[in-house]
């Protein structure tokens, strides 16, 4: 089956609605579904705060039904019930991972679902993976929107034939906005790389974001002569150019077959490891450019997990395992006015939680 949900963006979301199932397995269905949608309401306000984001617009009212069809399609819930959802034997086996924080096992389960579920989310891990990259353009607002502009932001993907994707397009979107202008050139990118994924940009965007909840996808924004692009990718691999914690989840693809992808798997308790992802920190230091010696920690997060294909959570679990060393070889600071929705500060969270999206050398 394909994935349809705009609203449930967060693999985040899925853990809610097992533990209110579990919690209330003799409810009625009506009952559950509210209490997941007021719990995930609370869970994305939380989240907000925590790290000094514009609170939600969203009162999430459809989301909790949303989490427990996709939990049926997981085989994780049972709806045969006439009362309400239940857990299955799965369901049950992924909420104890999920109660016993055993979350790298949890992880590859929900890795595994989703690519065996969802077959247009299956086409995206699989075209980041074979591209490389997917360069969504940005739209510059007062720009000149002609051919040479257009063709510039179509280069990445079309090489040769940018131009003539964009004379096809210029009359389309004569007279929209830089926003819309915007969609309806990653919408021809999607048909060229995801063919036959019927993805909308708005499905691709909500999409995108749960990929990184899965830690199957990055996303980063960067300028080259061509422009400026949010580039997504992922740090998982088919077998080519693994690295020492990239490790194989084989599952079963519907008119697939087996697929293997190699999870990219950082354990930050590793010595070789640490050090290993140190040194990257060290490198991204001496390429970007500080302001009063401390450094953007976003720019610094995205050279790193380019650098070591590794998801943008294990970066933030490798900079709070430096801080715990005995002499922590980083300095963390804070600026109010860089923070937003892709440029998340890292959450540091011990007596106290705080947040930080400044680094420096000690």
């Amino acid at each position: 089956m394909k994935i349809t949900s705009f609203n449930v963006t967060d693999v985040g979301y899925h853990y809610i609605g097992l533990r209110v199932i579990g919690a209330m397995s003799a409810a009625d269905r009506d009952e559950q579904t509210k209490t997941i949608s007021r719990s995930v309401l609370k869970f994305a306000r939380d989240r907000a705060i925590r790290l000094m984001l514009p609170e939600p617009k969203s009162n999430y009212e459809t989301v909790g039904e949303k989490v427990c069809q996709e939990l049926v399609h997981f085989e994780f819930a049972d709806a045969t019930r006439n009362k309400g959802y239940v857990l299955t034997e799965a369901g049950t086996q992924a909420l104890s991972l999920l109660d016993g924080k055993q979350y790298v096992e949890l992880r590859r389960l929900m890795a595994s679902v989703h690519l065996r579920t969802y077959s247009n989310l299956f086409a995206v891990v699989r075209a980041h993976i074979s591209f490389g990259e997917i360069l969504s353009p940005i739209v510059e607002s007062g720009k000149n929107l002609d051919v040479r502009y257009l063709s510039s932001l179509l280069t990445p993907t079309f090489n040769g034939a940018a131009e003539g994707e964009a004379i096809n397009l210029l009359d389309e979107i004569k007279g929209k906005s830089a926003k819309a202008i915007e969609d309806a050139l990653r919408e021809i990118i999607l048909e060229e790389l995801v063919p036959g994924a019927n993805l909308g940009v708005p499905l691709f965007r909500a999409m995108c974001d749960r990929l990184i909840s899965l830690r199957l996808l990055n996303i980063t924004k960067v300028a080259n002569n061509h422009g400026e692009f949010s580039k997504s990718y992922s740090p998982c691999t088919e077998g080519e150019g693994n690295r020492k914690w990239h490790n194989p989840l084989e599952t079963t693809v519907p008119n697939f077959g087996r697929y293997l992808i190699y999870l990219s798997e950082p354990n930050m308790e590793d010595r070789e490891t640490r050090d290993c992802f140190l040194e990257a920190v060290n490198t991204a230091f001496s390429t970007l450019k500080s302001q009063a010696g401390y450094y953007d920690l976003p720019d610094v997060r995205d050279l790193v997990c380019k650098n070591l294909m590794m998801p943008e959570a294990a970066f933030d679990e490798g900079i709070n395992a430096l801080l715990d060393a005995g002499r922590p070889p980083v300095t963390l600071g804070l600026t109010y006015d860089r923070i937003t929705g892709r440029r998340k500060p890292l959450v540091r969270a011990r007596e106290t939680t705080q947040i930080f999206n400044l680094i420096t050398r000690s």
